[in-house]
């Protein structure tokens, strides 16, 4: 009547998983921060791509099968003890941008497991940058929207914004923050 059990107990899946991986984020203070990152896990594949194992990922000591989310709370983690961001209102939208700036690569990564294949290797990062887009786009606007000036500093960190208008010191603080945090990861 109301769908295959089988449909329901997968939605249900999905539901527990976006639940999980919501779940071991950090509190953020910033409440528009929370909405954002929601709208950019509203996606069950990238729900799937951030909890799948990853096989050639660092390990943490002690803990199971690196996943892309353990990769970016651990970048998290290590720009929460950065000394040029030691105000909390620098270190939410790093920390936010540490999560999902990769979001398009892990995609890529999933549709690459599951068989995917790409003629070259610039039709990949081609494929990592669109998709990536494609995914922040419109959670970033409506960010935007309901805090300007996070968004701004956000969208300056992602890449799609300029630093006009912004603490310029501030900004490019943040940006190396998750430079650095985003090398460690790879």
């Amino acid at each position: 009547m109301f769908g295959a059990p089988q449909s329901q107990r997968a939605v249900q899946v999905q539901a527990e998983q976006r639940a999980q991986l919501l779940g071991q984020l950090p509190l953020l203070s910033n409440q528009a921060l929370v909405p954002f990152v929601t709208a950019v896990f509203a996606s069950d594949e990238l729900v799937s791509a951030y909890l799948m194992p990853l096989r050639s990922a660092p390990r943490e000591t002690g803990e199971g099968d690196p996943t892309a989310l353990s990769q970016c709370l651990a970048a998290m983690g290590r720009a929460r003890r950065c000394r040029t961001l030691v105000l909390k209102s620098s270190w939410e939208p790093v920390a936010v941008a540490l999560l999902v700036n990769p979001c398009g690569y892990y995609l890529c990564l999933r549709e690459l497991m599951f068989g995917r294949h790409y003629l070259s290797t610039p039709d990949l990062y081609q494929r990592i940058s669109r998709v990536r887009a494609e995914v922040l786009s419109k959670p970033l606007q409506a960010l935007c929207e309901a805090d300007p000036q996070v968004g701004r500093y956000l969208a300056w960190i992602l890449g799609f914004g300029s630093y006009k208008g912004l603490d310029v010191r501030r900004a490019v603080d943040m940006q190396r923050a998750v430079y650095r945090q985003t090398l460690w990861m790879n």
